[in-house]
């Protein structure tokens, strides 16, 4: 179940056509791409 997120149309159609080109499924596509980012950010500091 995807969260109640207010994904704009533009970044929507984005990710609906990399996931076309790229033989996924839209879900598949959300899945990678919120990994893929979380791998990659930059957590602050706990001090």
């Amino acid at each position: 179940m995807r969260p109640n997120v207010d994904i704009p149309w533009s970044l929507h159609g984005q990710v609906k056509e990399w996931a076309e080109k790229t033989d996924r499924t839209l879900t598949e596509a959300y899945i990678e791409l919120v990994t893929t980012g979380l791998d990659n950010v930059e957590y602050p500091d706990k001090s």
